[in-house]
């Protein structure tokens, strides 16, 4: 018997070649109308989504008894309302998708900040001198990484290869993880802090991740620290970031994603970040904002479903308990 496989976006063309060589019966919504949706829902066992964005599971998961799998697009899944999906359900996330190019970005953070092309002057003695744009030498430089998944890594690699850096990795248990010289639980998080001359914060969102990072750890942080957030805003306690950067212009602060309020990351924040000179934010465009990374994540989320079809063991399987 075929398996019913329902995506709530159109796939890539290469997307559906994967699946026609599968028993599997694959519905788009965008393509059906309201009643051929409700239809395809109600026979659905595998759900492909990012949920939250085009597609409200809350509201839609009672039409779909027959749902064993549901895979995100998305890397993260701190939106996903896990109070409402059934515990028979598994839930696998699409990380790793999205890492190189996020990982480039938190390295073009890095160095616009290190060399103060953050707050641009032509006056080259104002541009040398000043605390907020002096260049800060990279290379061979301390670069602490919170997080060693996908994203984290491939940050690791980058400075490694491209910069010689000496990467230190913080992950919850403190196991050691390719192109990291040192890795520590979260807990010595404080203790290591004031070594770094570059951290990255590569953190998905959970109840362990939420405010991590408070003016306590800000403030251990040494003189001329750069910061930069790949992760998700609600890692770092907003006001108690607006509190330390407004004290201390040493710390040079980069940004690609942003609070959530009201259910939505709100964009500019709340605080006044965005007015502080140094500070850099970009609008959360680090992992999907060209058509062919999207693409290229969508396939990835496809070849995990395809391993659940094969009855191999998909990756990124999600700990509800992480969550809720």
């Amino acid at each position: 018997m075929a398996t019913t496989i329902v995506s709530t976006v159109e796939l890539p063309e290469k997307a559906r070649e994967m699946l026609r060589s599968y028993n599997a019966d694959l519905y788009e919504l965008p393509k059906l109308g309201k009643d051929e949706q409700l239809n395809a829902l109600s026979k659905a066992e595998i759900l492909m989504c990012w949920c939250g964005r085009e597609f409200d599971l809350t509201s839609n998961i009672k039409y779909m008894p027959q749902l064993k799998m549901i895979q995100t697009f998305s890397a993260g899944v701190d939106h996903l309302p896990f109070a409402a999906i059934p515990n028979n359900i598994e839930i696998y996330s699409n990380a790793g998708a999205y890492s190189v190019p996020v990982a480039e970005h938190a390295w073009a953070m890095i160095l616009t900040l290190a060399k103060g092309l953050h707050k641009p002057t032509l006056n080259a003695r104002e541009y040398l001198n000043s605390e907020l744009t002096s260049p800060h030498k990279i290379t061979e430089s301390t670069l602490l990484v919170l997080g060693t998944g996908g994203i984290g890594r491939e940050i690791a690699r980058i400075g490694k290869e491209g910069f010689r850096t000496y990467n230190i990795g913080i992950n919850r248990s403190g196991k050691p993880a390719e192109y990291f010289d040192e890795v520590y639980p979260t807990d010595k998080l404080l203790d290591v802090l004031p070594r770094a001359d570059i951290v990255a914060i590569a953190l998905p969102l959970n109840k362990y991740t939420r405010g991590l990072i408070g003016e306590r750890e800000l403030r251990a942080l040494k003189r001329g620290a750069i910061v930069v957030n790949v992760g998700r805003g609600d890692v770092v306690k907003e006001e108690e970031l607006y509190r330390v950067l407004k004290e201390r212009q040493d710390i040079r602060f980069g940004t690609d994603v942003w609070w959530v309020h009201d259910g939505r990351e709100e964009i500019p924040p709340r605080t006044p970040l965005t007015a502080l000179p140094n500070f850099l934010g970009t609008p959360h465009i680090a992992g999907g904002a060209q058509r062919e990374i999207a693409e290229y994540a969508i396939i990835r989320a496809v070849e995990n479903v395809i391993r659940y079809l094969r009855r191999e063991v998909p990756m990124n399987r999600v700990n509800r308990d992480d969550y809720v």
